[in-house]
């Protein structure tokens, strides 16, 4: 379990919240295609939930950039993956199904 102060938890709120809307504030386009190209069958040396726990608790968006600027391919492919798999998960909780 994460535990954030309230304005974090708005923070991450509002991310994913303009994520489900199409604008991916962490993310340019083509770095997004990219990630989803990507292969990952290797096995992962770190866990990704203590990284998105580490995105979420940078306090400003360059430093959420900074972040995962600083991880290797393999990382940051599965951390971006992981994000989209939770702006997924809030989509589906809401029942807003955009396709």
């Amino acid at each position: 379990m994460i535990y954030v102060s309230k304005h974090q938890l708005n923070q991450v709120e509002y991310l994913i919240h303009q994520s489900i809307q199409g604008n991916h504030l962490l993310f340019d386009v083509e770095t997004v295609r990219r990630v989803f190209r990507a292969d990952i069958s290797d096995k992962p040396e770190k866990p990704v939930e203590g990284l998105i726990e580490h995105l979420i608790l940078e306090p400003t968006l360059e430093k959420k950039r900074a972040f995962l600027e600083g991880l290797d391919r393999s990382t940051f492919v599965r951390v971006v993956r992981t994000y989209f798999n939770i702006v997924e998960n809030n989509l589906v909780e809401k029942g807003k199904v955009l396709h």
